[in-house]
């Protein structure tokens, strides 16, 4: 088991090579989800400056809908 710690005379360059490569991917990963909670809150930020605005139904979309509830109904 030692041996494999020691990696043949190697162990500094190996372990090293690990631990630059450990903190690196924990460096990214915090960075990354403080990126991501900044973010979110600009959104919530600029949502709560937006007025709102109600989605209005296109009288084509609706009634294309209702065509074919009435084609699909009137098949024997």
């Amino acid at each position: 088991m030692s041996e494999f710690f020691h990696m043949g005379g190697y162990a500094v360059y190996v372990w090293s090579a690990y631990g630059v490569s450990a903190v690196i991917l924990i460096a990214l990963t915090v960075w990354t989800l403080a990126s991501l909670k900044r973010s979110g809150a600009e959104l919530e930020a600029m949502q709560a400056l937006a007025p709102r605005r109600r989605r209005r139904r296109s009288a084509q979309g609706d009634s294309g809908a209702n065509d074919a509830k009435e084609a699909a109904n009137a098949q024997p």
